[in-house]
């Protein structure tokens, strides 16, 4: 049938690569996000993120400092024909939130060497530049 053919297309296309950019590492700060292989890395040491939380850091990996609207990233991580509330969203940021400032305290590494999530209220999210980065690209 028809509904169920979309069904295996959308499946399809949520298997396809995040990005098809040539770099498949992305480093910001300590944090380095190995696209190819799908690890997330803190300093050398392996950080466990869910296939979801690791999509949604890709996903703004590949826009640093960029705002990144909550219909794009749902778009981008989930589907885009996702009917859904928008809560998972919200659900799984505050997971990946949490894994980074859990991983930083358990490696005894200083937030500034991470990068951090900005809300944008009533638009989506940005990934800024660790904040070490920052203070040194103002002076």
């Amino acid at each position: 049938s028809l509904t169920v053919l979309l069904a295996r297309l959308r499946a399809h296309l949520r298997r396809r690569p995040i990005s098809t950019a040539t770099e498949t590492a992305l480093q910001l700060g300590a944090l380095t996000i190995d696209l190819a292989s799908r690890r997330c890395h803190i300093e050398g040491s392996d950080l466990a993120l869910r296939p979801k939380e690791f999509d949604l850091l890709a996903a703004l990996a590949t826009h640093p400092g960029a705002a990144v609207s909550r219909e794009q990233l749902m778009s981008e991580v989930w589907d885009e024909n996702w009917y859904g509330p928008t809560k998972t969203l919200d659900v799984t940021m505050a997971a990946l939130r949490r894994q980074l400032s859990d991983a930083a305290q358990d490696r005894h590494i200083s937030d500034l060497a991470l990068p951090t999530v900005t809300t944008l209220r009533g638009y989506g999210y940005r990934l800024d530049a660790p904040r070490s980065e920052q203070g040194s690209a103002q002076t």
